[in-house]
């Protein structure tokens, strides 16, 4: 299982910002995560089914305010990569927390230019990419907690929260 978090880039186009866990991704599912990131879906939320594969991809895309991109705006998608079936209304549940505790952090956008080199001297940038990581990793390991007791049959009774944590 894998979350990934893509951004659009300005001059490079759609690219991976984050990936937990750490091991390197497919070659090939890069690709297509960048494809997903440019076909033009009216829905925020969707999955795509890898059957040869044998892969759910679950995206969630996200706009966050920012001061430093055109339009004032950063686009950005969520993915949940994964092997097994899940009930896709917990999983969308899932993104979406996801989304909003890396969106209520103030200045987030700067994160997505840890690889710019226009942008290098503001100390922001490292922080809260740091941050974003620290919220993906927080928030898989959750959803792994969350998987781990559905199969031992311990139900939780309540959503993902929107929580403030």
């Amino acid at each position: 299982m894998h979350l990934v978090l893509s951004y659009f880039d300005g001059i490079q186009g759609p690219s991976v910002l984050l990936s937990f866990p750490d091991e390197r991704l497919e070659e090939n599912i890069i690709n297509k995560l960048k494809k997903f990131f440019d076909l033009e879906i009216d829905d925020t939320f969707f999955e795509i089914v890898l059957i040869t594969k044998k892969k759910k991809i679950i995206n969630f895309h996200f706009e966050l305010p920012s001061k430093w991109a055109r339009g004032k705006k950063e686009f950005a998608m969520l993915s949940l990569i994964m092997k097994i079936e899940y009930n896709s209304e917990d999983l969308y549940a899932f993104l979406v927390d996801s989304s909003y505790k890396i969106l209520k952090t103030e200045n987030v956008y700067k994160a997505f230019y840890k690889f710019d080199e226009f942008h290098d001297n503001d100390i922001e940038i490292d922080l809260n990419y740091e941050i974003i990581r620290k919220i993906l990793f927080n928030c898989l390991q959750s959803l792994i907690l969350r998987i781990e007791d559905k199969i031992k049959g311990i139900s939780k009774k309540e959503p993902f929260p929107f929580t403030k944590k």
